[in-house]
Order: C-alpha cells, then structure tokens, then sequence
C-alpha cells in the first residue's frame, strides 16, 4: 500500500516485523526498500523477489540458503544477511544490514584507486571468498563485478548478495576466481575483459608475474581455480613490504595506504547494484 511521501507500509506481500518501507530500487529480480526493523530496532535492507516459491521442494531450497547466508555474516568483509524467508503469498525475502558507503563502480569511474589500492582490495575480497569457498557446503557468489561490491566509510570493500542456487544454473568457486581477476584487470586498465589492447594496460606489463597471472586465470580453461591459491598468487605480486614488486614510473603511487573520500556518503545497500532494471532516484542524507 502507497502512502502520502512515497513510502510503502507493510501489507500481506511483505514480511512481518518492518514496518515504514520505502522502495529504493526494482528490477528483473527484485524490488529493494529501506525498512525498520521492529524486533531489532535498526534499519534494514530489504529485498522481496518478484517470483514466487512453487512447492515444498523450492522452499527448503530457499531456507537452506537462507542459513547459508546468515552464516557468512561471520565474515568482516560479506554484509551480513540477518533472517529471510516466504511471505504469505509466496515471495521469497531476505533482509540485510544497511550499510553506508559506495559501489565500486563508482569509485572507479570517478575517482580510481592507486594500482596499489586496487591490489590490496581484490587481496581482501579473494581472501572472503576462499573462506566462502571452505565452508560446508561451498558459498558461491556467482556475480563478482564492481556493481556488486560496496566500499564502506573506512575504505573497506564488502561482499553482498551471494546468488541464490539455480537448479538449472549450477555455480562453481572457479567462477569466482576468474570473475575476481577480470575485476581487476578492469581497476588497473580502466576496461573489461576481455577486449584487452583498448584500455591502458600498460601497467600490467610493469609488474613482473602479474601479465602470468592473468593469463592463467583469464582463459577458457583456467589454469588456476582456487580462490586461496589466486590471493596467494596476488601477495606474490604485491610484494612483501605490501606494494607492487617493481612499481611502475607513471602514474606514481603517492601512498601505499588505502584512502577513499567519498566525495558523497549516502545510505546505500549493494544488493541495489544486483538490479539491472529501471530504478527510483536515490535519495541523499543531509
């Protein structure tokens, strides 16, 4: 039910217990609110997908997945899914803790990080997601692009939104491998794998193993399918002192510490990025 303001308030088609929702974005998935969360007491991301559960069988699918989630909640680096279910009518739901910062797409079109910066970030995500990947069963995130990561406030990147199983779609941890490496090939060339000969890619040819690296992970066959291998891989490259073995001259590394000032800071869930449709303005906090 919509109210005066453009808010939504709580109906039979959403969960029990958030109350004052407001949409912040919709899509072929999903739709996105900001809701209260009257048991914790504490804002809350919420996402109601579209489709509807049919039958038992797809129900213990979903709850199973549901406590797989809240399990990675463990993990300082994965936004933590805090409860999930079926609404009455059907619909799947999970909610999120709302997290303050920006995607990293957006950093890195507006503002990129030091090459540096860029090595240190993807080190700590492959590190979350080895971990991920050496639980019982395996978490795979299944959709690793910069739309998909958050950098919070402290400079700090953060997982959300782990894909849910797909029967006829089935995710493997190699997957996030090779989806982790073209997200930095793109965070230290400005452009996409592949397509590599466009952007500037000068900088990987500097770094002694790390043209190797690529070329073992960016191929139809990856040559490497462990996440822990690949952040091991990474610290090779990154050097012991914790910068690039042999940096490049240009550009220059002014600092080897990570430093993002958002040149805007507003209330945003990751999950949002996961929307690939039309989606309402943001609003931002004054």
């Amino acid at each position: 039910m919509l109210r005066e303001g453009g808010g939504y308030v709580a109906g039979i088609d959403t969960p029990a217990g958030y109350t004052r929702l407001e949409r912040i974005g919709t899509g072929a998935e999903a739709d996105v609110y900001r809701a209260w969360d009257e048991r914790a007491g504490r804002w809350a991301g919420l996402k109601l997908f579209h489709r509807f559960v049919s039958g038992r069988s797809e129900e213990a699918a979903f709850a199973t997945h549901v406590a797989a989630s809240v399990g990675l909640g463990r993990n300082p680096t994965i936004i933590p899914v805090r409860a999930g279910g079926i609404t009455k009518t059907g619909r799947p739901w999970l909610a999120l803790d709302w997290t303050e910062g920006r995607l990293l797409s957006e950093i890195l079109r507006d503002e990129p990080p030091s090459p540096a910066d860029s090595l240190r970030l993807v080190i700590v995500l492959a590190d979350a997601l080895a971990w991920a990947h050496s639980l019982r069963p395996p978490m795979v995130h299944g959709r690793i692009r910069a739309e998909h990561i958050l950098v919070d406030t402290s400079g700090a990147p953060k997982l959300t939104d782990f894909a849910v199983p797909r029967p006829t779609r089935a995710r493997i941890p190699a997957g996030d491998v090779t989806e982790l490496a073209a997200l930095l090939f793109e965070a230290l060339t400005g452009g996409r794998w592949p397509g590599r000969g466009e952007p500037d890619d000068r900088l990987i040819g500097d770094w002694p193993g790390l043209t190797e690296l690529f070329d073992e992970v960016l191929t139809p066959v990856p040559a490497i399918d462990s996440m822990a291998v690949f952040a091991d891989r990474l610290r090779r490259v990154r050097g012991p002192e914790g910068a690039v073995s042999t940096p490049p001259a240009t550009p220059e590394i002014k600092s080897p510490e990570m430093s993002y000032a958002p040149k805007r800071v507003f209330p945003l869930l990751a999950l949002m990025s996961l929307l690939p449709g039309r989606r309402e303005p943001r609003r931002r906090d004054r």
